[in-house]
């Protein structure tokens, strides 16, 4: 069994100076840095450190930065299959200011959506669970993928985009899915209104019937929602703070990452222990440059279990 990974690569650039972003008409960088990023490599990443086989589906254009990618993905020896299109590839500028702020201008290019023939044409294999990012794919197409991979029993993990979740039919696409992780930012965008995050999730869980529901608070740790209880996690600390690039994906991927290692046998426990391998994955990768360098190893995860994480639980 392996976990078939969807959603985008792209190419991000990091550059850190040592001014705020748009001070003055000429910005001196005081570091570059080249990495790989998007959703789909992202979660990946996590599931190789952790010897788990899986294969990531993403599009490239036919231009120098799908050549970077595709020589990156080669030297990280990452499984993929690529749908190729003509135009231009997704690439990221991650721009670092002195006071730590983050400002990231994007071209999404030839990543930005799959259609209804790419997602049809994937391997579903037989059961294999699916980790999906949704790009800005129409949610009424992703409804049809869905109701398929549901034909062929597949436990599905949901992080969608942003925009996806603006749409009035993204409801009905994550119904779907066994898993929802969200931030609150996206979460607020689903539900189209503005609650405390606690009762935000109780609606959004009682709408959507997944079994799991994730909304991370950044800092703030984040609420997971199952079966009848509610718990509320602190996050670990980062021994130094360089970039939060990727921290969503390590979280989501990480938590994704156990269940499968468990053959997704749902209770208390490894509930708990799925929260704590996300937060140590988002807060490991936040202490370096770049969405996949920090992301832990295997043997790093097992150090994490033995630490405190504050999970406060009750029933709703």
């Amino acid at each position: 069994m392996k976990i078939r990974v969807l959603g985008n690569a792209t190419l991000d650039i990091i550059l850190r100076i040592d001014s705020n972003i748009f001070e003055g008409n000429k910005i001196e960088v005081k570091e570059i840095f080249f990495s790989l990023g998007g959703g789909a490599l992202n979660a990946s990443t996590t599931f190789k450190n952790l010897k788990i086989d899986y294969l990531a589906y993403f599009r490239l254009g036919n231009d120098i930065i799908a050549k970077n990618i595709l020589s990156k993905i080669k030297e990280e020896n990452l499984k993929s299959k690529i749908f190729f299109h003509k135009g231009n590839s997704q690439f990221s500028v991650v721009v670092l200011s002195k006071n730590k702020e983050r400002t990231i201008f994007v071209w999404r290019g030839a990543s930005d959506r799959f259609s209804l023939n790419e997602l049809f044409s994937l391997d579903f294999g037989k059961n294999d669970p699916f980790y999906l990012t949704t790009l800005n794919t129409s949610p009424l197409i992703f409804i049809k993928f869905l109701k398929k991979l549901k034909q062929n029993r597949s436990f599905i993990c949901l992080n969608p985009s942003y925009q996806f979740l603006k749409s009035p039919h993204a409801l009905g696409a994550i119904s779907f899915a066994d898993v929802l992780i969200l931030n609150y930012q996206e979460a607020c965008a689903l539900m189209k209104k503005n609650l405390k995050p606690l009762l935000l999730g109780k609606e959004l869980k009682n709408i959507s019937k997944v079994k799991i529901l994730v909304i991370t608070l950044g800092e703030k740790g984040s609420l997971t929602f199952y079966e009848n209880k509610i718990f509320e996690a602190d996050v670990f600390k980062p021994k130094k703070f360089v970039d939060t690039t990727g921290a969503g994906d390590a979280f989501s991927s990480a938590f994704f990452a156990n269940l499968f290692l468990n053959k997704f046998v749902l209770n208390e426990e490894i509930v708990r222990k799925s929260i704590i391998w996300g937060s140590a994955n988002a807060s490991s990768n936040i202490e370096k440059l770049g969405a996949q360098i920090g992301l832990l190893k295997k043997e790093d995860f097992f150090k994490y279990q033995s630490l405190r994480l504050k999970i406060k639980s009750w029933q709703y």
